[in-house]
C-alpha cells in the first residue's frame, strides 16, 4: 500500500477510485477510498480514509504533474461513495450508508443529513436539471433540495430482499425514465405511472442505462450483455460473458460501455447492435473503466487508479496512466534499433578479434 499524503502532485496515491463526475470545463471530481492492508480491511467494520478530489484546470501548473485536492474525512467515514453534478463546478456526493456531502462553491459545502437506514442509494442520476437517487426495493426518489427526497416509485416498492431494485437509472426528460436492475427488472416511468418492461425471456441482471441522442435506450448487463431498445422493441447483444458493464453513457453519437475488464463501445443511428472493445483511439492505454460521465461536451473515464479525459478528439490523463499504444510501439521501435546496432557492433568486435588471432 503506499503511504497516504496530502502533497497535491500525489493526492490520490493509494487510493482506490469509487466514481467520477464532470462538473464543469475544466472542472473534474473523483470521490476515492484508501487501500488498506489486508490484515486492516474489514467490508464492515475497517475501511479507510475517504477524499472527494477535485482537479481544476485552472490551478494546474504548465508542463508539471496534474494537481488534485479537495476534501478528506478519517478512516470508516464513506462506503462506496456515487456522484452526480448538480450545478456547474457543484456535485453531490451519497454512499451505501445513505450518508451524503455537498460540494458547491466557496461555503457552499455541507454535510447531508443521513437517510434512513430503510433508504438505501446504489446510484445517483441527473436527467435535464433533476437530480435522482435509485437504490433496492426499487427506491426512485427525486431530490428535492438538500436533505430533501422524494419517494416517486410508491406504488411498485418490492421487498429489497428479493432480487428487485435498481442499479441505475436515465431519462429521455423527468416524463420519459427509465430504471434497472436486479433480474431482468427494467421500469419505464411517464411522468404519472411505472410500466414493466419485459425486453427477452433470456435471464440477465441490468447494471446501468443511459438513454442517447439517437432516440434509444442503451442498457449495460453482467455477462456481458447490452440492450437496445424503447417501448417493446429491443435488440440483445451478447460480448464477454465475463464482463459487467457497471456504467453507459452517451456522447457525441457513440455509447460507451464501462467495466472493470475495459471500455466497450457501440455506434449510434445504426441497423444493428453491436458492441465492440474500445481501444481510446490509441491515444492511451486502455483503460479499466468502470466509471464514466458525460458532460459539457467532455467524456470522464475512471479505473480503480486512473483517471482519464476525452473532449472528443483527443485523451489525455488526468491522474495515473501509461503510455498509449502508438507510444509502446515507438518505444519497442526504438530498443529494436538499439539492440540491433549493438548486435552489429559486437558482431563487427568479433571479426576483428577473429582476424587479429589470425594473423598473430
Amino acid at each position: 500500500m503506499a503511504n497516504v499524503t496530502t502533497d497535491k502532485y500525489k493526492y490520490l496515491d493509494g487510493f482506490t477510485i469509487h466514481d467520477c463526475c464532470v462538473a464543469a470545463e475544466g472542472y473534474y471530481a473523483v470521490s476515492v477510498e484508501e487501500i488498506l492492508d489486508e490484515e486492516k480491511y474489514d467490508y464492515y467494520t475497517s475501511r479507510g480514509e475517504s477524499r472527494l478530489a477535485v482537479y481544476n484546470s485552472a490551478r494546474q501548473e504548465d508542463g508539471g504533474p496534474a494537481i488534485w485536492g479537495g476534501m478528506r474525512w478519517g478512516r470508516h467515514s464513506f462506503f462506496n461513495t456515487r456522484l452526480v453534478n448538480t450545478e456547474p463546478k457543484e456535485c453531490l456526493m451519497m454512499d451505501d450508508a445513505g450518508q451524503g456531502y455537498y460540494l458547491g462553491l466557496g461555503d457552499n459545502k455541507f454535510a447531508e443529513k443521513q437517510l434512513s437506514p430503510k433508504t438505501r442509494f446504489h446510484q445517483l442520476a441527473k436527467v435535464d436539471d433533476q437530480v435522482y437517487g435509485v437504490g433496492w426495493g426499487r427506491d426512485v426518489f427525486k431530490r428535492l433540495g438538500p436533505e430533501q427526497w422524494e419517494c416517486i416509485s410508491t406504488e411498485i416498492k418490492a421487498p429489497s430482499g428479493n432480487g428487485c431494485g435498481f442499479e441505475d437509472m436515465d431519462g429521455f426528460s423527468k416524463n420519459d425514465l427509465y430504471a434497472v436492475g436486479g433480474t431482468n427488472d427494467i421500469w419505464h416511468f411517464d411522468g404519472e405511472k411505472w410500466r414493466y418492461i419485459d425486453v427477452c425471456d433470456e435471464q440477465m441482471l441490468p447494471l446501468s442505462v443511459c438513454c442517447a441522442e439517437d432516440g434509444y435506450v442503451y442498457i449495460g448487463c453482467a455477462w456481458g450483455i447490452v440492450l437496445r431498445g424503447r417501448g417493446e422493441e429491443w435488440d440483445v447483444f451478447h460480448t464477454d460473458k465475463n464482463v459487467k458493464f457497471c456504467d453507459t453513457v452517451a456522447y457525441k453519437g457513440r455509447v460507451f460501455f464501462g467495466s472493470e475488464s475495459g471500455v466497450y463501445v457501440a455506434e449510434q443511428n445504426t441497423d444493428t447492435l453491436s458492441c465492440q472493445p474500445y481501444d481510446f483511439e490509441g491515444q492511451i492505454a486502455p483503460l479499466n473503466a468502470r466509471r464514466l460521465d458525460a458532460g459539457y461536451g467532455l467524456l470522464l473515464a475512471a479505473s480503480l487508479n486512473s483517471v482519464a479525459l476525452y473532449d472528443g478528439e483527443r485523451w489525455q490523463y488526468l491522474y495515473g496512466g501509461g503510455p498509449s499504444p502508438k507510444e509502446e510501439a515507438m518505444l519497442l521501435e526504438m530498443l529494436t534499433k538499439e539492440a540491433e546496432q549493438e548486435l552489429d557492433e559486437l558482431t563487427e568486435l568479433a571479426d576483428k578479434l577473429k582476424s587479429a588471432k589470425g594473423q598473430g
